[in-house]
């Protein structure tokens, strides 16, 4: 398995954690939506299928999520496998594994995948990022791709804009505007295909050098996914962290440098005790979920904050837009020396930081109950 796998499966595989353990009660069930919604509908659950007209937006998060019906609003979607099979009246934002969209879509779409597959007619704009990506249905305004692999195969009323390795138009493939291919390698553009404007080719800028492997793409993609899923399951002591944060930032990152470097040393030193090995383990085993779960609540700490400051009460594409753009620019970030290391340091430190405080109030909280009962 490739080190671009690696990073891929890490943060996905988070996004899956916190949904399956927000979900494991209900883990042998399907939710099913076969009754008429006429507001906006919010669902998490390991698989979500829905079978009806949703007179709103729709919201989601699981496994896997199957939209059969209509949608009048928008849809919001974070899973590991998404098949959108309904007309959508608006926009869709899907983030996963594998998407797909095989119905007309009236608005824009912003996908991302490891797999994204758009099928159908999309009345607007679309952006989408993966590995492969392929566009078989028309596109009514400007066409934005990041990825390994482009499959284009249908009619783009705007401009089109590639990045990656792989560019392939088909034969029925039209570019009512300009096409930029950004790659060290040659477009295949079928005899059949059109170009009504330029066909520009640039070279592969510098933070898409790790395309041919798909390891930036992916990587970002698994946080943006563990992100929103835990923000989709956990969003008010998300919240609540945020709000330690920005009251007590000091206090946030000296709790988690501490937790950072004594939690090991306390590890070792059970596990070479001949009584606490056990223990040791166990402590080891929570160290490496709070350090997982620090890195998430922190980016979304940052994102949450910043659009507060903007939005005092922002709806929840806000949110989830603001996560994005969060993970998308730290990432550059990391690539200014020293600095971008700095930062995604002292983020981590007042997320590890912000929920050992939530942990040990909880736990005070509790015992403070358990005083009162006796």
């Amino acid at each position: 398995m490739g080190t671009s796998r690696v990073k891929f499966i890490l943060p996905l595989a988070a996004g899956s954690l916190i949904a399956a353990v927000a979900l494991a009660q209900q883990s042998n069930q399907v939710l099913l939506i076969e009754q008429p919604v006429s507001h906006d509908l919010y669902a998490a659950h390991r698989e979500v299928n829905v079978r009806t007209t949703i007179a709103g937006d729709f919201v989601a998060a699981g496994q896997r999520v199957v939209v059969d019906g209509e949608v009048t609003g928008d849809v919001i979607v974070v899973a590991q496998e998404i098949e959108i099979r309904g007309s959508v009246s608006d926009d869709v934002r899907a983030s996963g594994q594998y998407v797909r969209i095989t119905a007309p879509v009236a608005g824009h779409i912003v996908a991302a995948g490891q797999s994204v597959t758009v099928d159908q007619e999309v009345g607007d704009w679309a952006w989408l990022a993966g590995s492969t990506v392929e566009v078989q249905g028309d596109v009514g305004g400007d066409l934005k791709i990041l990825a390994t692999t482009t499959d284009i195969n249908s009619e783009v009323d705007g401009n089109v804009e590639v990045t990656g390795d792989e560019l392939r138009l088909g034969p029925s493939a039209i570019v009512r505007g300009d096409l930029r291919w950004r790659s060290e390698n040659e477009a295949a553009i079928d005899p059949g295909a059109q170009i009504d404007g330029e066909f520009i080719e640039e070279p592969l800028p510098d933070y898409a050098d790790d395309l041919d492997s798909g390891g930036g793409i992916v990587f970002t993609l698994g946080l943006i996914i563990a992100v929103m899923a835990l923000f989709l399951l956990f969003s008010r002591p998300l919240r609540t962290s945020a709000d330690r944060i920005a009251a007590r930032p000091g206090i946030s990152l000296v709790l988690g440098f501490v937790v950072l470097v004594a939690t090991p040393i306390l590890a070792l030193i059970l596990l070479i005790s001949g009584f606490g090995a056990w223990l040791g383990l166990a402590v080891l085993g929570v160290y490496l979920a709070v350090l997982l779960i620090g890195v998430l609540t922190g980016l979304f700490a940052v994102s949450d904050l910043a659009l507060r400051k903007l939005r005092p009460k922002p709806s929840t594409w806000q949110a989830m837009a603001a996560i994005t753009v969060t993970v998308v620019a730290v990432g550059l970030l990391t690539y200014v020396p020293y600095l971008g290391t700095i930062a995604v340091l002292l983020i981590w430190l007042l997320g590890v930081g912000s929920i050992c405080w939530l942990s040990w109030v909880a736990l005070h909280s509790n015992r403070d109950d358990l005083l009162q009962q006796s």
